[in-house]
């Protein structure tokens, strides 16, 4: 079975949550939680005792600090997945202070309804995140995803792992409408849900680990602490209101554990606030999980490893993937042939039979059988051949390269038109004996045109016009004139 595993790295604490994936979905292995000491991350992935140690068939899934990504909640007048690609590098370039080159983005739609999309979008500089991967690099760490933190502990309500104490015991956990506040040492990630689906995920401010350790036992230094979270937490929710109320907000992380935490958010946001209830773990685990969620379902959500910073160390899932579309392409070239072969097989039929239809035809138009259609031609084309004769237009076409002859500036009034396919005989009605000639010059262009004469022309006494008659060979059609 392949395992998914979250990893929240903290100022004070390195969690970690793994998943045993399979056919019918995952279960929980593990969720546990070290401290974080002078000796850095290295030491505290030693000490997390993992079995079997992080390995290359190993999913394993990072969120960066909110301190170093900024997030943008972008909405789009349209719903087209091609046109959202083709607008967002536009808007996210018009957001940031720098050049586009300078950073990684990702995005992940949240929301489409009413022709609209409200999708959020993760940039992170490109010099941040290689330092990152630097440092999960030497402790011997390497992330297939490294995602936004707020967006990971949203995939805990797509997962219906929220259920909270109230559900009866073997029910399905209804998808909850609710807000999650992760909040610690240097960090605060809220993520909005409405019925399980993510529709805010954000970083919030924060205060220092020295800030925290005093809230622990300090009225003032917790109440300045509470302010500056309360102050986000409006912000953020008084922008989706119109669309999304939560019923509850669920405190995971540090900020659960403060005296009072629950009460004092609960007057000030005026909503019922509980600490989340998750199957395996505390409160504190909660991002970990959700990053070991977010690891299962890697596509359509934000992941910056993408480009030069793309994973390519996966071995072993490489030579599975290898194998698998060796015996696909296997299968498919047996199929190519077998349909060549029949496609051949056809055409072989195909051709025997045009050779049959033509020998038939020249045995008995010329008396001789050929296959070769070019002779074929030729000699049906031959003086001697019954089918010299056949003209090759028609006299529509005929008088349509007439009137295409006739010059723009000098269009007759045609009274009489006789067309065959060798001659044509015309009469008609033009303003003048200039324009006479202008049509006579312009029917002289046309080769197929025969020996056009200088016209008869009369002086019409009632309208002052002058009438006029051609009559001239056609000399295109492959017909002889005058023949049978």
């Amino acid at each position: 079975m392949h395992r998914t595993v979250g990893l929240d790295w903290a100022q004070d604490a390195l969690r970690v949550a793994t998943l045993q994936s399979g056919f019918r979905g995952f279960a929980i292995q593990d969720v546990r939680s070290v401290a974080v000491t002078a000796d850095g991350l290295k030491a505290a992935v030693d000490a997390l005792g993992l079995t079997p140690p992080l390995g290359p068939d190993d999913t394993v899934a990072v969120a960066l600090p909110g301190a170093l990504v900024a997030t943008h909640l972008v909405t789009l007048p349209f719903t087209d997945p091609k046109r959202i690609e083709q607008v967002l590098p536009a808007e996210v370039e018009g957001a940031i202070p720098f050049d586009l080159a300078e950073v990684v983005w990702d995005y992940a739609i949240l929301s489409q309804a009413g022709g609209k999309t409200d999708v959020l979008v993760g940039i992170v500089k490109r010099s941040v995140l290689r330092e990152q991967l630097a440092a999960f690099e030497a402790a011997g760490i390497e992330p297939r995803i490294v995602t936004l933190a707020p967006l990971a502990l949203a995939g805990l309500g797509e997962r219906n792992l929220l259920s909270g104490p109230d559900v009866p015991p073997g029910a399905p956990p209804p998808p909850v409408t609710a807000a999650i506040l992760d909040a610690g040492p240097e960090r605060a990630d809220l993520a909005l849900l409405d019925q399980g689906r993510p529709v805010l995920a954000r970083a919030l401010a924060t205060s220092s680990a020295a800030t925290w350790r005093s809230a622990q036992i300090d009225e003032a230094a917790r109440t300045r602490l509470f302010a500056l979270l309360v102050r986000d937490l409006k912000i953020s929710l008084r922008s989706r209101k119109a669309t999304t109320a939560p019923q509850k907000l669920l405190l995971a992380g540090s900020v659960g554990t403060l005296p009072g935490a629950a009460e004092r958010l609960g007057a000030e946001l005026q909503l019922p606030v509980e600490s989340a209830s998750l199957p395996s773990g505390g409160p504190d685990a909660a991002l970990a999980l959700g990053l070991a969620v977010r690891a299962q379902s890697p596509r359509g959500r934000i992941n910056f490893r993408k480009g030069e910073f793309a994973f390519t160390k996966d071995l072993s899932q490489v030579r599975g993937q290898m194998a698998r579309l060796a015996v696909a392409a296997a299968v498919l070239l047996v199929l190519g042939l077998g349909l060549g072969m029949a496609r051949l097989s056809s055409l072989h039929r195909q051709v025997a039979a045009y050779d049959e239809a033509v020998c038939a035809a020249t045995k008995r138009i010329l008396g001789t059988c050929t296959t070769d259609y070019r002779q074929a031609l030729g000699q049906l084309s031959g003086g001697r051949s019954r089918a010299a004769g056949i003209p090759r237009v028609s006299g529509a076409d005929v008088f349509a390269e007439l009137v295409a002859h006739m010059p723009e500036g000098s269009m007759p009034l045609l009274d009489d038109v006789d067309v065959t396919t060798t001659s044509i005989r015309v009469k008609g009605t033009a303003e003048s004996y200039g324009k006479v000639d202008d049509i006579t010059a312009a029917l002289k262009k046309d080769k197929c045109f025969g020996e056009i004469k200088q016209p008869r022309v009369d002086k019409v006494p009632a309208t002052g016009k002058v009438s006029f008659s051609f009559d001239f060979a056609y000399a295109c059609s492959g017909e002889t004139p005058g023949g049978a």
